[in-house]
């Protein structure tokens, strides 16, 4: 694995909360990460993981905190924004176009990268007839790099669930992304599948230079392949550190299986 460049903060994550009336879903959390870094961001069922997602994505709006994306502040811009900016996710419930071919989930990811506008894909001209080819020419090459590249004519809805998962990867990085949101990649996914996973956001990063957050509870794949990993626990940071340091982690330890241990 590369290591993360040092100094080079890609993402701040300033004391940022996010409350739904009384309840603190997130509560000024602080985090760093670095480009070219895999980090995990772990904790119980509803410690709020999925909803610092959402915040970095712009589905929410920090009720107070600052977020910052290359040293821009991201605050209050809508997903497609922020996607432009570069950063792209996946989601913890497939939300993949079934009906339509692999493919074409494929191209939808490329919509913030495209530049023919209406008038050109209307009347077909010659601008935009070269870029639909060079869109789907990457997506061909996204596909294979995920290890999809003989079923781009398929239906989504037709591949296996661990297939699954890997199309919408693919979307995601059809995106081109400086930096991909993982939100449990491996749920569902058989032995084998975790394993290629685990290889396959390795190569991620490493072939393809991008910064990776994900959530996860298989603690075989988030030990196994980041560099640093968070801890939240009812919406607070708990902990962070190297992997090793995570597992012996006392606050850590008790968040996941209760005081009495």
């Amino acid at each position: 694995m590369q290591p993360a460049e040092k100094n080079s903060t890609i993402l701040e994550i300033n004391e940022v909360s996010r409350h739904f009336g009384g309840l603190k879903a997130v509560d000024s959390v602080n985090l760093d990460i670095s480009k070219k870094e895999i980090v995990g961001l772990i904790g119980p069922n509803g410690a709020g993981k999925t909803t610092l997602f959402n915040l970095i994505t712009g589905h929410y709006e920090p009720t107070s905190g600052s977020l910052y994306f290359r040293n821009e502040k991201i605050n209050g811009l809508k997903p497609y924004k922020i996607t432009e900016k570069g950063i792209a996710r996946t989601f913890q419930n497939i939300r993949l176009f079934g009906m339509m071919s692999v493919l074409d989930n494929v191209l939808l990811g490329m919509h913030a990268r495209l530049h023919g506008g209406l008038v050109s894909t209307v009347f077909c001209l010659p601008g935009n007839k070269r870029e639909e080819a060079e869109a789907r020419k990457k997506a061909r090459e996204l596909l294979a790099f995920v290890g999809l590249g003989s079923k781009e004519k398929e239906k989504a809805r037709n591949l296996p669930y661990g297939e699954q998962r890997l199309l919408e990867i693919a979307r995601a990085l059809a995106a081109e992304p400086e930096l991909l949101l993982l939100d449990e990649p491996a749920a569902g996914m058989n032995p084998q599948e975790t394993m290629e996973l685990m290889k396959l956001i390795s190569r991620i990063r490493d072939e393809m230079e991008k910064t990776i957050l994900l959530i996860e509870h298989d603690m075989k794949v988030v030990m196994g392949i980041s560099e640093k990993v968070a801890v939240l626990d009812y919406g607070k940071k708990i902990a962070e550190g190297r992997p090793s340091e995570i597992q012996r982690n006392e606050a850590v330890i008790r968040a996941y299986l209760g005081d009495s241990v």
